[in-house]
């Protein structure tokens, strides 16, 4: 880690030095628009000699610069794994939402049913009481159900039935 961080440190303490050069040699030498033009065009120059020696290193020994190539190899790897991984992701995510709204939708129909079921609640106990209300049994009779209850005689007992 180090060893990069003075990498680093070395590249930014080139780059702005290549930044001063250039400011103070265009500030001295160029007299008018097209010097400072060409000046700059000079200074891009010499910066773009980098990469051409970083191409000679490598064909004159590819093992200096190969741990470079390894890793810009290794980064595009790992970038296309994670990028394929957030795909995924995105999916599952999608079919997350799909599943959210079909609870939504299942629950207001539950919603619904519990409101059916209780207005078929209420029509059956109001059928139930006008159904009583069309059969009720006198008096005595009943009390001529109850006494047979009271013995035992269940199968004595006679109901009256309508069809």
């Amino acid at each position: 880690r180090i060893r990069y961080f003075f990498g680093g440190m070395c590249l930014c303490w080139l780059t702005l030095f290549a930044l001063y050069v250039s400011t103070v040699y265009n500030k001295a030498i160029a007299t008018s628009n097209t010097e400072i033009i060409v000046n700059s065009v000079i200074v891009l120059f010499i910066m773009d000699l980098d990469e051409w020696i970083f191409s000679a290193l490598e064909a004159i020994n590819d093992d200096w610069t190969s741990h470079v190539a390894k890793s810009e190899d290794e980064m595009k790897v790992q970038i296309a794994s994670q990028q394929e991984e957030l795909k995924n992701l995105r999916e599952i995510v999608e079919r997350i939402q799909d599943s959210l709204t079909q609870m939504d939708q299942i629950a207001s129909e539950k919603e619904e049913l519990r409101k059916l079921h209780e207005i078929v609640d209420k029509m059956l106990e109001s059928n139930a009481s006008s159904a009583h209300s069309e059969h009720v049994v006198s008096g005595s009779e009943s009390n001529v159900y109850a006494q047979q209850l009271e013995t035992e005689h269940v199968d004595d007992i006679v109901v009256p039935y309508e069809a």
